[in-house]
Order: structure tokens, then sequence, then C-alpha cells
């Protein structure tokens, strides 16, 4: 089943979603030996370098390859102050976390006080690891999306011989973007919406594993009405939560408070679920509803680049 009007998948899609986007962001906070919001500002950084440059379709496909890599001229400095709009983030709470890449030398401050993500930080071994293991993350994201029934129309041939640099920007484009939809579906900052979204893999992604259960929870009003009632969910504690997106605990628990106070997520045992009662909500249900576009585009951008199903496939198994 290709995209198009809103499917019964779409509370399915939007759990690898969340998958994907998790695990694509513990990809950067590794690569810069950081924290996740660090993590998040640096792409930030990286795409308002790039934006100009490749809104340019001729340009992006240049720069399609690993080794075609923008020179630092080519990159537009961005403020500080752009970058916290950008993730709504307090200005305060952005210039530590630019400082911190700045000291580590995986961003540089510019004459006219911009900052860049310099091009030799990008070609580096550490960024070229990364860059394969989203690679990687990516094929298994649209093989496990059809595996589902969902998919975009793809080349077979690739419009070039590597994709990899061009595969990992998309996926961070996309990345961003569903980050924004989960700050605007929580309300709060970027810390507390991605403990949100945490929360909710762990709830509830085992269910994808379960075909009896994932076909039961597919159907209904376009898959929005069929909730995962609670007693399936697996509850996580605030411990392993902080653990799993690498934040510190008492960060992690001050926000889970607001979490739980805003009717977000309960206790269930030792640990917390986001109920069913939350996933109704009419800002989370446009969250699913956002996603399932956001996710149209990125596979049919995808398609278009001749990264498919099959692609997908092959591309694992060498790799394998």
């Amino acid at each position: 089943m290709e995209f198009g009007a809103l499917q019964p998948q779409a509370r399915q899609v939007i759990a690898l979603s969340i998958d994907y986007l998790l695990k694509t962001i513990a990809v950067v906070t590794r690569s810069i030996d950081g924290e996740v919001i660090s993590a998040v500002v640096y792409l930030a950084i990286s795409q308002a370098n790039l934006r100009a440059l490749f809104g340019d379709p001729a340009q992006n496909l240049r720069h399609a390859a690993f080794p075609a890599n923008p020179s630092d001229i080519e990159r537009q400095p961005v403020s500080v102050l752009a970058v916290a709009r950008e993730l709504d983030l307090p200005y305060e709470t952005t210039r530590r976390h630019v400082g911190k890449l700045q000291s580590s030398g995986f961003c540089r401050r510019e004459p006219d006080g911009g900052v860049i993500i310099p091009s030799d930080v990008s070609r580096s071994p550490a960024a070229r690891e990364a860059m394969e293991e989203i690679c990687r993350l990516t094929l298994t994201f649209v093989t496990s999306l059809s595996a589902i029934g969902v998919s975009a129309p793809a080349r077979r041939r690739p419009v070039a011989p590597d994709l990899r640099r061009i595969t990992s920007r998309e996926a961070a484009y996309y990345v961003l973007t569903l980050v924004k939809l989960a700050r605007m579906a929580v309300g709060q900052n970027l810390t507390t919406a991605l403990l949100l979204l945490a929360i909710i893999r762990a709830n509830a992604l085992h269910l994808l594993a379960n075909e009896p259960q994932r076909l039961a929870h597919a159907k209904g009003a376009s898959g929005l009405a069929a909730i995962v009632p609670d007693t399936l969910r697996r509850p996580i504690t605030t411990h392993a939560l902080s653990r799993e997106i690498d934040m510190p605990y008492e960060t992690a628990r001050r926000q889970v408070g607001w979490l739980e106070e805003a009717g977000f997520c309960v206790r269930q045992g030792k640990g917390l679920i986001v109920p069913a009662e939350a996933m109704r909500r009419p800002e989370m249900m446009a969250a699913v509803l956002a996603n399932w576009v956001e996710t149209q585009r990125f596979l049919t951008t995808l398609g278009q680049l001749g990264v498919g199903p099959v692609q997908a496939r092959k591309g694992l198994d060498r790799s394998a």
C-alpha cells in the first residue's frame, strides 16, 4: 500500500518514526560525545548552515556522496538566537550547548557572530561512522514501514552511486521536523518532548513484533481509534528512561514530574506509561496525522533518490 490518504497504519507509523528519531539522535549524541540536547542543536546548526545551498536541487544532488562535503565558505552562519527560536529553546540553554560544541571543536563562531559546523568536522572519521549508521537506520526504517504495508514509489536505479551524505541529510531534516511536532504536541520544551517520545516507545514498540496484536491495533477509524490499552503497555522507570536517551537523571525526573502533572503520563507499578486517555488528546491525535504527512514526504524524497524497500533490503544485506 503506497501513501496517499491517511491509512489504518498511522499509529504504527508513528511508533516506528519515534524509534527511528530517538536512535538517530542517539547516533549523533555519541558522535559528538555530548548530551542529547547538544545533538539536536548540532543538527539544527548544520541544517541552517546548508539550507540556502541545498535549496538548489542540483547542489543537493552534487553533494550526495560522503566525500562531496560543502566547504566552509558555502555554509551560511546562523546566530545562537535563531537556533534557539528554531528549537523553541531558551536562549541561555542554547548558548550553553553551542558553547559546549564550540569548546569540543564541533562548531565554530564566525566573525559575524554566527556559528557553523566546519567542513572538516563533517568529514571526520566520527562523522563518517555516524553517517553510515544513520544510513543503516534509514534503510531499516524503510523496510520496517514496507513490512506493515507502507511505501512510496522508488526509482529502480539510484540517482548517484553514493547516496550516504544526501540520505543522512534528509534523515536529519525528517528528525528535526518530528522533534518540532513533538514539542507542539506537548506544548513544552525540547527535553520534555524527547522524554515523552521515549516513554511512548518503551510502552508500545514491542507490539509491532507481535503480528496479531499489530493487526488488531491497526484497525479502526484510520488507525486513530485503535489505541493500545494500558494493560498492554510496558512501563519504563525514570532511571531507565534517563539512560535510554542519555539524559541526567535529575533532569529526567523533573521533566517527568511535569508530564505527570499535565496528564501525559501516569505511574504503573514502578514505571511510567503514556495512557490511552493521553493518546486520545487532540494535540496527540494531531501529531499522529502530521507525522503521517511528514513520513509520506520523507519516503517520497528517498524514493526519488532511488531508496525504496527493494533497494533498502539489498543495502542492508550488503552491509550485514
